[in-house]
């Protein structure tokens, strides 16, 4: 009984430790943790968590679509094309509050053609998410590579 109930334990601690999400870059807790609702609030935020803005770090909002009363999903894709393959971190932020953080994990062929890339550098330009916002606030998004660098999205407002 004792040898299953510590096998049973051991295997949870196992899952736990397998599954527990990566390390986020630095300065991205920094930065979620900051009120961001336009550019003034951003380039502030990105001072206190000592990130760089980079042209390099490109990318595209190609969807947003609400779910339902409180709810909108966002899809897209982000790149570092100085780092190709390397994986990206998406903050949104809907009302000056941060709503989202998620990482680039999907292949984007059609845009890693625009940078000359394949295999596996293009294994991890896509996002996506879901958030609460309500229509017509005001989003923010933003790209953060591994090495502090990030790059912002166009402007745009919740469905």
């Amino acid at each position: 009984m004792i040898a299953g109930v510590s096998a049973a334990i051991l295997g949870f601690v196992a899952v736990l430790w397998l599954t527990s999400p990566a390390a986020l870059p630095p300065g991205v807790a920094i930065l979620t943790s900051a009120s961001v609702s336009d550019a003034s609030s951003l380039m502030a935020a990105v001072q206190a968590a000592n990130l760089r803005g980079n042209p390099d770090v490109r990318g595209a909002i190609e969807e947003i679509k609400r779910l339902d009363n409180e709810r909108v999903t966002i899809k897209g894709w982000a790149i570092d094309a100085t780092a190709s393959g390397s994986l990206l971190t998406v903050i949104a932020f809907a009302g000056g509050t941060h709503a989202l953080t998620t990482a680039t994990s999907g292949p984007r062929m059609d845009a890693a053609q625009i940078f000359g890339l394949s295999g596996a550098n293009a294994a991890k330009m896509s996002f996506h998410g879901v958030f609460a916002c309500k229509p017509g606030e005001k989003l923010v998004v933003v790209a953060v590579t591994s090495d502090r660098t990030y790059s912002h999205f166009r402007s745009l407002a919740c469905p």
